[in-house]
């Protein structure tokens, strides 16, 4: 029995070997290392106890048994050691492996001892069944050996005890594979406490060594990590949110999730067999392959949008064995693409479209109808940035809404409207369809509605007859807003149709301010003079006219570009060039002792907004060394009137320090009575066209009287532009005028030709 018994382990153990050099050496990670140890400690543990059963010698057989219950030792510490891998619940610091090994090695010390002092364990001989052969065994057990037994249960302890703890709390999926390491376990305690008990003469607990590093090798490396995969992928089929539906090989539903079985509404296999057929369609399973299609389907009244895909499954030698189809829910994807196009596409605030889209389907819709046919049509909020502030953005952003429903609700079939800015709409629409008083009725719907009584809002409309289908929506548009420009200053006039004129005007405005910063560097603009004479005939100086002398086109009239530098905010450089040149022309004027002349200059209501006006004249005054009083500062009546508190402080300002400030173009706006009650100037400039542009001559010579007379009573001194006839001189004298300026006596002048006429002898 014994030889047998040995014989047995020494083969199991070759076993165990061989199995441990099928591991996979290339596997370096921490657990496999852990088996390893295993299946190298059990079978050394088994051919050591072999060894000691075998043994024939007194001394090798106590050594060979201190050998089996130290290698008993270190199979306990590498089953601790994988344990503790395998479940990952505690990892022992220095210290406390430093304590373990040293009591491990204590035992083994004692163990080896005991050849000398026999206080582990005694033996005995015997004799083996051929009654030749002799053999030791253990005769009985000293107190050391419960040293020994204290530190072979404790390390069992400290291997169960991680496993049982991993199985209380892990999810039954997981705990079948700590239970079968721990059943192991289970079996080789069980088995040597009978060996205890029975006081059996071998320890047949021994060959359950090896019974479980196989049992850990196998469930380790090949039962369980096979069973957690299906496991695991059974549980993602089922738990995931897309449908799923297996066939075999015949064509038969073996599996669907749950979701699939909402998909099809289904309650059997029946639907999903059918839905299988109907694809096939007849055809062989050699002639399908893995394909993609889209598919929208109503689920609970609510429209859902598909993504199926068919998938073949083969085996390892890429045969056939079933297939199987997915549907994912790609609603939620498809939504959300479908808000991203449209914000791509469309202007948040307005919900139409915005700029680059209208420009887009603009031009579609053009390219497609007839020459001809089709016009452009382009809205713009007068003064929009004084609603917002006035009103409040919020009644800002309800009127560029309603302006957006309102194009919504002019377009008919093939019109595109869209946001192209701020306050900026288009509307590209069949001509025929354009109906300008149903325009009007609209724009005037809109101001009553978004106004007040104090404050109406005013839309203008720019119209372009779309003739060549080639240029770009976004120089339609343009053109459409040229037109604009002609009546934003109106509020009466509403709508403005594109032409040519319009056109020429916009490039003309292009040239002069595309050439102006260069002609002013280069000094092609300077000042004419048109003289200002007294009642008795006596130069008192002039007005400072620019004139640009262009290399060119020689000289430019001043309508010309007046009009374009004011409108871009331009005027304002020219008139600080203008107003150097004519102190410099003064400070010349003193040297040469002609002190008693002076120069009015004109300041343009744009320069109120872009320059200090007190602090640029007195600059000037101080620069040049002049007197404030030669330098005449000419203000319009509108410039007055924008504000007019700010503009009452300026003037005093200006005369405080010295200058004579001119009221320009008297009589030409509303409030003249009422500013000459309050707005202390020191001089009125009325211009002649007040009598020509009426046909009440007589009516109009008497308010020039009494404007004169009360000119005089408040102390103001009276320039009258305008003056061609004797006639006029006649009657201006009469009523008590002081100075005349017109062509009657001399037309604007050259600097150079106004000095040689009016100071040849003097200086």
């Amino acid at each position: 029995m014994r030889n047998v018994y040995t014989t047995l382990l020494l083969i199991f153990a070759a076993a165990i070997f061989i199995c441990s050099c099928v591991i996979d050496r290339r596997d370096k990670s921490p657990l496999t290392r852990a088996i390893r140890y295993i299946m190298i400690a059990a079978p050394c543990t088994m051919v050591a106890y072999a060894g000691a059963l075998l043994a024939t010698n007194r001394l090798a057989a106590e050594l060979i048994y201190a050998t089996y219950y130290v290698v008993s030792d270190i199979l306990l510490i590498c089953m601790l050691h994988y344990t503790l891998q395998y479940t990952h619940i505690y990892t022992p610091k220095t210290v406390q492996r430093g304590i373990l090994y040293f009591v491990v090695a204590a035992d083994a010390l004692m163990l080896y001892a005991n050849v000398v002092t026999e206080k582990v364990f005694v033996f005995r001989c015997g004799m083996m069944a051929d009654g030749d052969t002799q053999f030791y065994g253990i005769a009985e057990r000293g107190g050391l050996y419960n040293f020994h037994r204290l530190v072979i249960y404790g390390l069992v302890v400290l291997v169960v005890l991680p496993l049982v703890i991993k199985i209380a709390k892990s999810p039954a999926m997981y705990r079948k594979k700590y239970w079968l390491t721990l059943f192991s376990l289970v079996i080789i305690i069980a088995a040597n406490v009978l060996y205890l008990a029975l006081r059996l003469e071998i320890d047949f607990s021994v060959l359950t060594y090896g019974v479980m590093a196989l049992a850990i090798y196998y469930f380790n490396v090949i039962y369980v990590p096979q069973g957690l995969v299906e496991g695991l992928l059974s549980s993602s089929i089922k738990n995931m949110d897309d449908s799923v539906v297996c066939f075999d090989i015949e064509g038969n539903c073996v599996y669907a999730n749950s979701e699939a079985y909402g998909f099809f509404r289904a309650r059997n296999t029946e639907p999903f067999e059918e839905y299988y057929k109907g694809w096939m369609n007849g055809r062989k399973l050699s002639e399908t392959e893995d394909s993609d299609w889209k598919e929208t389907r109503e689920v609970n009244s609510e429209k859902r949008y598909y993504d199926v895909s068919f998938k073949r499954l083969s085996d390892r030698n890429d045969n056939y064995v079933g297939c199987f189809f997915k549907m994912h829910d790609e609603t939620v994807e498809v939504e959300k693409l479908a808000v991203e196009r449209f914000r791509a596409t469309h202007d948040r605030l307005t919900g139409i479209y915005n700029r680059e889209h209208f420009y887009d389907v603009a031009a579609k819709a053009v390219q497609k109808a007839e020459p001809g046919t089709y016009c452009m049509v382009c809205s713009d909020i007068r003064n929009f940035k004084l609603v917002n502030d006035i009103f409040g953005i919020n009644v800002g952003d309800e009127l560029l809404v309603n302006i957006a429903d309102t194009l919504k609700r002019l377009a008919g079939a093939g019109s595109v409207y869209g946001r192209l800015s701020g306050d900026r709409f288009a509307i590209c629409m069949p001509r025929e369809r354009f109906d300008p008083d149903v325009f009007v009725n609209e724009i005037r719907r809109i101001g009553e509605k978004s106004g007040t009584s104090t404050y109406r809002i005013n839309v203008h409309v720019g119209v372009y007859d779309i003739v060549d289908r080639d240029i770009a929506v976004s120089v339609m548009c343009d053109r459409a807003y040229m037109a604009i420009k002609t009546i934003k200053s109106s509020l009466t006039d509403m709508i403005a149709h594109y032409d040519e004129g319009i056109r020429e005007s916009s490039v003309s405005e292009q040239k002069v301010t595309g050439e102006f910063a260069a002609a002013l560097e280069d000094g092609q603009f300077c000042f004419y003079i048109q003289p200002q004479v007294s009642v008795r005939g006596r130069i008192l100086g002039g007005e400072a006219l620019v004139r640009w002398i262009h290399p060119q086109r020689g000289l430019v009239p001043p309508i010309e570009f007046i009009g374009i530098l004011e409108n871009t905010g331009l005027i304002c450089r020219l008139d600080m060039y203008i107003w150097d040149l004519a102190c410099r022309k003064l400070r010349e004027w003193k040297d040469r002792g002609l002190t008693e002349y002076h120069i009015s200059v004109n300041i343009s209501p744009k320069d109120f907004y872009f320059a200090d006006i007190y602090k640029v004249f007195t600059g000037l005054v101080e620069q040049y060394g002049i007197s404030p009083r030669n330098l005449r500062l000419e203000i319009t009546e509108s410039a007055i009137m924008s504000d007019f508190d700010k503009q009452l402080i300026l003037i005093q300002r200006l005369q405080e320090y010295g200058f004579m400030v001119e009221m320009d173009d008297f009589g030409s706006g509303y409030s003249s009575l009422n500013m000459l009650k309050d707005m202390p100037v020191n001089t009125l400039k009325v211009d002649m066209g007040f009598l020509r542009q009426t046909s009440h001559q007589e009516r109009s010579r008497t308010i020039l009287k009494m404007i004169i007379s009360l000119s005089k009573q408040l102390g103001m001194e009276v320039v009258t532009e305008g003056v061609e006839t004797r006639e006029q001189v006649d009657f201006l004298t009469d009523i008590g005028c002081d100075i005349f300026q017109g062509y009657y006596f001399a037309r604007p002048m050259p600097v150079d030709d106004f000095e040689k006429k009016y100071f040849v002898n003097r200086g």
